[in-house]
């Protein structure tokens, strides 16, 4: 995505301060049609992209894995941002749409055989720790049992905050204790 915002202002000349996403959407009225306009815009950004690159390529080639794959800490790097400003990241403040891009993220991750992050398998505990603390087990989502017991998108955004630090804490506080009891047996 690295240079799409600005490539989009170029091609559309514009400099207005808008999102590459309301510059398509401005564009194409209608949302479906700005929808399938994203997917050939961006094609035709990494088809120039990669042209300009290609004297790059072998220098690319030699980056370990972990500078072509960083290992970012999404579930604390990206979940505290979308905190601070969801209308920015989510389009609106709504649970599902969270839930949503955590998955779609997850699952690209795995498409292209990128290993989870630590932060990422411990999020995969979150589940069952919400099935735990509403005494629930629906096979429903996490997201969707907070729903369930919200207001509606908006409050089940916020809850969802409080409830991951909750889980988060209780972690911290699960290895700390494990930490100790382990040094007490040696």
């Amino acid at each position: 995505m690295e240079g799409f915002q600005e490539w989009i202002q170029e091609k559309a000349k514009t400099n207005m301060s808008q999102s590459w996403a309301g510059i398509i959407l401005f564009g194409s009225g209608s949302e479906q049609a700005a929808f399938n306009r994203f997917f050939e815009e961006f094609e035709q950004f990494l088809k120039q992209k990669n042209n300009s690159k290609i004297q790059k390529s072998e220098d690319i080639l030699r980056l370990s894995e972990d500078l072509m794959f960083p290992q970012f800490d999404i579930y604390n790097e990206i979940i505290s941002s979308i905190k601070k400003r969801p209308g920015m990241y989510l389009g609106r403040s709504s649970i599902t749409r969270l839930d949503m891009l955590l998955r779609g993220y997850s699952l690209a991750r795995r498409e292209v055989g990128v290993p989870p992050t630590e932060p990422e398998r411990e999020f995969e505990g979150f589940q069952s720790w919400i099935e735990d603390k509403y005494r629930i087990k629906s096979g429903q989502s996490w997201a969707k049992i907070i729903l369930f017991y919200s207001v509606d998108e908006h409050e089940a955004l916020q809850k969802f905050f409080e409830l991951f630090e909750e889980y988060l804490n209780q972690n911290k506080s699960s290895e700390v204790d494990e930490s100790s009891r382990l040094n007490r047996e040696h």
